[in-house]
């Protein structure tokens, strides 16, 4: 079982940073008064003891010297903070031996009221809660109790109380000074709690200092995240719209335009490769600058004295935080604003396709990670580049292959129409199109561009979309029909004309006889080509020396 101890008030002062300071100002405030009652009353309790024992009063002179030197005690006492508490209640015990003094003396007409009412207020000012409220009700009721105790005889009438009247310099006296008293030790009192009070004021404005620093650097960090945040933003959006283009000019274009305006930069380009590798010629530049140099033809030597050319020549980046201090750069006169260049290779499977250059108008505009979000953008536009080359190849190759077939099915269809110059089917009326009241439909028959027909139709009805549609989709389909039959035909010529030749091979290598081979070889020509008449020559060797 676990028990929790309550803390004592010194522990929950000292965990209390609040707490703390304010036991130290009151701590602070209690050895100022300590100080300034020791030397205002050394005179006075000087006299005082003097008077008491001219007069033969040595038990008084005796209340008066303890009395100081009690004062004495607590003031050096404050090398004990521990004591804090005690020592108040040691001033507040003087104060009140100075009231019963003043009301055994004058009454409750002098200044023992003054001093009371300096004893409530001192209390409140310096002890602790519930300290305070027990100070306050305790001089309430010695206030009640000495006026009890004078209006009923327990104490003798105080000697001067009949002589304290305004007319008598001496009761000014007496009260002025009883009055200056008490006026310093409230003023001494609240100067301090002012100056407490300026010092927390300094103190509050030192950490607000501090806490209006902080809000500002969370504030630039958020600033950076967001910025980070949007560059990211930017690349991913790049990667998605460059996976969809396959044209390269299209491609670099899309490029350097959104990074020019989603990192507003100054200025955007992109070099490629030329064929024999010698210089990188621009291919995109954004604004007026990269049109001027577009029309000028601009390109930078490979390895030469530029960020581009050592970029591609090195397969590096390259950074100019100044380019005033960069000794491999080009001045490009189009960009006289450029303070901030970035020269990133493009590179897709070893192979560098050329480079992109960034630059802006503000020094040191690009940190590490605005290199890595652009390296990886570079790294994208690379890749897409390569395959775009790819596709275009690609798209070469199947114009290539569809113009060979083409050729072969219009000279196939060229061959059919020689051997069958017109072929015509009709269905239904034998009669020709148009010939009545209708309406005629023309499909045409075409295929990769070659006309082969036309499909003639006739309704009684007008023809609908859906139908012309229906129509167009049965002449396509017609067209392919008619390829795959030419394939097919294709296929079996070439078969047949394979398993000849394998069959003359075969006869061939059956006889070692030169004139049989001879006459076996015309006889199978005469058949495969169908010929009347076919014979061989020979030509003689030329003779050697």
């Amino acid at each position: 079982m676990t028990t929790l101890n309550r803390p004592s008030p010194t522990h929950t002062a000292a965990a209390d940073p609040a707490s703390g300071e304010a036991l130290g100002f009151r701590a602070r405030v209690l050895n100022v008064l300590l100080g300034a009652a020791i030397l205002v009353a050394l005179p006075i309790v000087g006299v005082s003891v003097s008077a008491a024992v001219t007069g033969g009063a040595y038990g008084l002179a005796a209340v008066y010297t303890a009395a100081y030197l009690l004062l004495l005690l607590l003031f050096f006492l404050k090398a004990y903070p521990g004591l804090y508490t005690w020592r108040v209640w040691g001033l507040i015990l003087v104060m009140y031996g100075a009231t019963t003094a003043a009301y055994s003396v004058s009454g409750v007409a002098g200044d023992g009221r003054v001093w009371l009412l300096g004893t409530a207020a001192m209390g409140t000012l310096l002890l602790p809660e519930p300290h305070n409220f027990v100070n306050l009700a305790a001089a309430l009721l010695y206030h009640f109790g000495a006026g009890l105790a004078f209006t009923h005889g327990w104490f003798p009438p105080p000697p001067n109380e009949a002589v304290l009247r305004s007319s008598l310099p001496a009761a000014w006296t007496r009260t002025g000074v009883t009055l200056i008293g008490v006026a310093l030790t409230l003023g001494a009192t609240l100067i301090l709690y002012r100056r407490g009070l300026e010092n927390s004021l300094e103190e509050s404005k030192t950490l607000n200092d501090i806490l209006e620093k902080e809000r500002r650097r969370l504030e630039e960090q958020g600033q950076m995240l967001a910025r980070r945040l949007g560059e990211i933003r930017t690349a991913t959006e790049i990667a998605r719209i460059i996976t969809t283009i396959l044209d390269p000019d299209e491609l670099i274009w899309r490029v350097v335009n959104l990074v020019r305006d989603r990192f507003e930069l100054y200025y955007v380009g992109v070099f490629l490769v030329d064929e024999r590798g010698e210089y990188a010629v621009l291919r995109a530049g954004t604004g007026e600058a990269g049109r001027k140099m577009l029309a000028e033809g601009h390109r930078l030597a490979i390895g030469g004295a530029s960020m581009i050319g050592w970029s591609i020549s090195n397969r590096k980046p390259r950074i100019a935080l100044d380019v005033g201090e960069e000794a491999v750069r080009f001045a490009n006169p189009h960009l006289p604003l450029t303070r901030t260049e970035l020269a990133l290779p493009l590179i897709s499977h070893g192979e560098v396709l050329g480079a992109m250059t960034v630059q802006s108008e503000r020094p040191v505009a690009f940190d590490e990670d605005d290199l890595a979000v652009l390296q990886s953008i570079v790294d994208n536009v690379a890749t897409a580049l390569h395959n775009a080359r790819l596709y275009q190849e690609a798209q070469r190759g199947l114009q290539t292959l569809a113009e060979t077939h083409r050729r072969f099915l219009a000279d196939a269809w060229e061959a059919n129409a020689q051997a069958q110059e017109h072929l015509e089917v009709v269905v239904g009326d034998d009669a020709p199109p148009g010939s009545a009241e209708g309406f005629p439909l023309e499909v045409p028959i075409s295929l990769y561009g070659q006309p082969l027909g036309t499909i003639v139709l006739e309704s009684e009805t007008p023809w609908s979309e859906e139908d012309r549609a229906f129509a167009a989709q049965a002449g396509s389909q017609l067209a392919l029909a008619i390829e795959n039959l030419y394939l097919a035909q294709q296929a079996r010529q070439n078969a047949r004309e394979n398993s000849l030749l394998n069959e003359v091979s075969v006869r061939l290598g059956a006889t070692l006889d030169l004139d049989t081979v001879v006459q076996t070889a015309l006889k199978e020509l005469q058949q495969m080509l169908e010929v009347s008449e076919a014979e061989i020559h020979f030509i003689a060797p030329a003779a050697t020396e």
